[in-house]
């Protein structure tokens, strides 16, 4: 989605983003993020496991609140300023998942991956999953 570049992050064309995916999902190791579910749809296609993490709608309110205080106190990275404003949009962009595209996301893979669907739900099944 975002072309990190000394100026800033820049938001890719579709053509570019489609290229770019299109790139990753041949080669023979990847992962990606699957939250812009609406394109990435070839990814879905090529992968041999598809794992949703199914995060807890508090407890990434409660992401979001660490992610800010730690990217304010510079102890972790940010590829953004860390605004207040953005701060703010985290809760409705949390939201809006939770409302809308986590059920609709839900529905695709369910719908047509879900032969090679994880859904998780704690650290401890990440964990079990992983060893």
């Amino acid at each position: 989605m975002w072309e990190r570049t000394y100026e800033g992050d820049k938001r890719r064309s579709e053509a570019d983003r489609k290229k770019c995916l299109h790139h990753i999902s041949a080669s023979k190791e990847w992962n990606i993020e699957g939250v812009h579910y609406t394109w990435v749809n070839e990814s879905f296609n090529r992968a041999d496991l598809i794992i949703f993490l199914d995060i807890h709608y508090l407890k990434r309110i409660w992401f979001i609140i660490k992610r800010y205080v730690l990217q304010k106190a510079k102890i972790e990275k940010a590829n953004y300023a860390p605004t207040f404003s953005i701060f703010i949009k985290m809760f409705q962009w949390n939201s809006d998942f939770e409302k809308q595209s986590k059920p609709e996301i839900l529905h695709i893979l369910r719908t047509s991956y879900n032969d090679k669907l994880i859904i998780v739900k704690k650290r401890e099944e990440i964990e079990h999953f992983i060893s």
